[in-house]
């Protein structure tokens, strides 16, 4: 009896020490995996794809800065020596196309002011007169010399209708020489150069006018990376949280002489009024596509506290596995991967979720 009870002992710490052996490697085998039901899947967001090759598009960051789009830049002069009078805009002012700019006075002005008011008395007297009543000589010489004092003074700066005001008048003391400078176009005000009172000689650039409907940015690259940008190439321009699509219109061969790096000037659309001149921005130029690969999400990868690389994949319905995966690199939103095969069920949305769930247990995703 005493050796029946002894074997009886024996036989069961044989067992428990069996049973607490499998527990245990059963506990090692799913230490990397989670059970996460429908309902908590669809409340958490989380999206399953069947892992393919892709063909992604090549982006090649670069720094870039927002310049004036020259085609729609005017710069303002004035033809004539002039005084600025009075100013009536300001640095960064948005102005209509006719829009008062500065108040100028010229001597200039006032003699071609003056010769007009005495070529329009004489033309109206020579027309009154008549063909038959004086030669044609004189009938033609009238005509050209208001014809000239008229387009003298559009020239320098009166408007039609300023000139028209002038001649209603008759009055030579109107001949003061003052004139306005008029916004050729619609824009931003940029680059005042002048102040009140100060005289202004002609062909002096003394403002410009923007219009920023459409901005230049010129992006910096190294001369290697600049071959593979052809005109007509995409890029992304991205300011913090907002981003607008432009093209490359232009790709310099020469380098800078400072930097050593080639500039690709880049035409944007500016929606929104999101871009300024002389704003930073950070440029993505799609240059060509990439042979098919396999790629993620770069929200699918997941960082284990080891500092390695790994990935959610669907094992069953509803249970997940973390698998370690090798980056090979990022291009734009994507992520290229490798460490698991083609037709791998994997987790491209919701992976954080995942993965703190896992963490939950006192389990990293690491331990395999």
């Amino acid at each position: 009896m005493k050796n029946k009870l002894i074997i009886f002992f024996l036989n069961l710490g044989f067992i428990l020490s069996s049973s607490k052996i499998l527990a245990n490697n059963q506990s090692i085998k799913d230490k990397n995996v989670i059970v996460i039901n429908a309902a908590s899947q669809k409340m958490a967001g989380i999206e399953i794809t069947t892992l393919k090759p892709k063909v992604l598009t090549a982006l090649i960051p670069a720094p870039g800065e927002v310049i004036p789009n020259a085609n729609s830049t005017t710069k303002v002069t004035t033809r004539v020596a002039a005084q600025v009078i009075q100013p009536h805009v300001q640095e960064g002012q948005h102005v209509k196309e006719g829009e008062q700019l500065v108040t100028m006075s010229s001597v200039d002005m006032a003699q071609t002011q003056g010769d007009l008011l005495l070529a329009a008395q004489d033309w109206e007297r020579v027309k009154n007169l008549g063909k038959d009543a004086i030669s044609g000589k004189r009938y033609s010489e009238a005509q050209v010399a208001y014809q000239r004092a008229y387009s003298t003074a559009l020239a320098y700066g009166m408007t039609e209708a300023n000139i028209e005001q002038l001649l209603r008048t008759q009055k030579p003391s109107q001949a003061k020489g003052e004139f306005n400078l008029l916004a050729p176009r619609k824009g931003t005000v940029f680059n005042i150069n002048f102040t009140e009172g100060e005289l202004i000689e002609p062909g002096r650039v003394i403002l410009q006018i923007v219009d920023e409907a459409t901005v230049w940015v010129d992006a910096k690259l190294q001369p290697d990376l600049a071959g593979s940008v052809k005109v007509g190439d995409t890029v992304r321009i991205e300011m913090g949280n907002d981003s607008l699509t432009g093209r490359v219109i232009q790709v310099h061969h020469q380098l800078d002489e400072t930097t050593r790096t080639r500039s690709i000037r880049v035409e944007v659309t500016n929606t929104g009024d999101l871009m300024h001149p002389g704003q930073f921005v950070n440029c993505q130029i799609e240059a060509g596509k990439t042979a098919p690969v396999l790629a993620l999400p770069t929200e699918a990868i997941v960082r284990t506290a080891d500092g390695d690389s790994a990935v959610y994949i669907e094992k069953k319905q509803d249970k997940f596995q973390s698998t370690e995966v090798t980056v090979v690199e990022t291009i734009g939103s994507q992520t290229v991967i490798k460490g698991i095969s083609e037709g791998t069920r994997v987790v491209t949305k919701g992976a954080f979720f995942v993965h703190s769930e896992l963490n939950k247990q006192g389990f990293d995703a690491n331990d395999h």
